[in-house]
């Protein structure tokens, strides 16, 4: 009988059931792989060894062979000395050197097994003592290799993550320029194209450049209006305002061309090194605001003013009412006149 999860109904009771069987049946077989171990060691102790024999050869080679390595190498004990108590002993070698192969590390317990086997033991492992050694050495190095790849992939998890957490905290901005922005003079190009050092330039200079420019063609004027005054008045100082005013209009001229070729300058060189974009990294705002929703209420409308109340002088009759009043509303004090 087969039952699908996908119609069931409790599909995670049945798992966690499944799940607990498994275990179970795990726990039972572990139970009775030492149960068999036992029996075979129980009929090593009572002599029986022909009995034992089978067993442990059962245990280690037929269709209920033991998968535990532990349980395995107190199988290969037992086997080998059976055979050193029938006399075996080159058989029983052949065991123990298989068993000390798989196992370099192994040590029998002197109470569960004869002299003789314990001996036999001692003789291979001293047999087998370069081998063993490189085996060992070969284990050592294969852990120690696990090791690092374990602790490497640790470090690289701890690095991606490490890299995420910056990546999380930071943002990108990519500032895109305009060669529009690159055409203005006071070093506005330069600045854009991130060389602040020779916008400052730019801006100092053409600001000075500009400055007396617009300083000599005032005097210039200023002279010009004091020379014609003089001439007018029938001063004798005339000819030097205008000559003063002459040498202001030249200075102004020539700083104002001066300003034109700087200007030039700086537009030409923010062109030829124009950066179309500027990408920088800057740490991530976090803002704690929130916008407004839709369904938040509208504010409830204000009270209406009083009306105006009238004054001492207003009339009480029927007929046209004259005189002033006044109200406070929200603007202010509000006077209300009639006549």
């Amino acid at each position: 009988m087969f039952l699908s999860i996908r119609h069931c109904r409790y599909p995670l009771g049945i798992r966690a059931l499944a799940a607990t069987v498994t275990l179970f049946l795990c726990a039972v077989a572990r139970a009775d792989e030492g149960s068999d171990l036992e029996k075979a060691y129980g009929a090593y102790v009572a002599h029986r060894y022909d009995d034992a024999e089978a067993r442990l050869r059962r245990l280690l080679d037929g269709k209920d062979a033991l998968k535990d390595a532990d349980s395995v190498a107190d199988a290969r004990m037992y086997l080998g000395a059976v055979l050193i108590a029938e006399g075996r002993k080159e058989e029983a070698d052949r065991v123990f050197e298989q068993l000390l192969l798989d196992k370099p590390d192994y040590q029998p317990d002197p109470l569960r097994v004869a002299l003789p086997a314990l001996d036999a033991v001692v003789d291979a492992h001293t047999r087998l003592r370069d081998a063993l050694r490189t085996i060992l050495a070969d284990r050592v190095r294969r852990e120690q290799e696990e090791q690092k790849r374990i602790e490497g992939e640790k470090t690289r998890a701890e690095a991606a993550l490490r890299q995420l957490e910056t990546l999380a905290s930071q943002e990108v901005i990519v500032e895109r320029h305009s060669r529009w922005e690159a055409l203005l003079p006071f070093g506005v190009g330069q600045f854009q194209n991130g060389d602040r050092a020779l916008g400052w330039t730019f801006l100092v200079t053409e600001s000075l450049l500009a400055a007396g420019s617009a300083v000599g063609i005032g005097l210039g004027l200023y002279n010009e209006s004091q020379a014609y005054d003089a001439f007018t008045n029938g001063q004798g100082t005339a000819p030097g305002y205008q000559a003063r005013a002459s040498d202001s209009v030249v200075v102004g001229d020539v700083l104002g061309l001066s300003f034109a070729a700087v200007a030039a300058l700086g537009v030409a060189q923010a062109e030829l090194g124009f950066v179309p974009e500027r990408v920088h990294v800057q740490p991530r705002k976090h803002r704690l605001g929130f916008a407004p929703s839709s369904e938040t209420p509208a504010p409830a409308p204000s009270a209406p003013a009083p009306s105006p109340a009238p004054s001492s002088g207003a009339t009480s009759s029927s007929g046209p009412r004259t005189g002033m009043s006044f109200a406070i509303g929200p603007l202010g004090i509000t006077l209300v006149g009639r006549f």
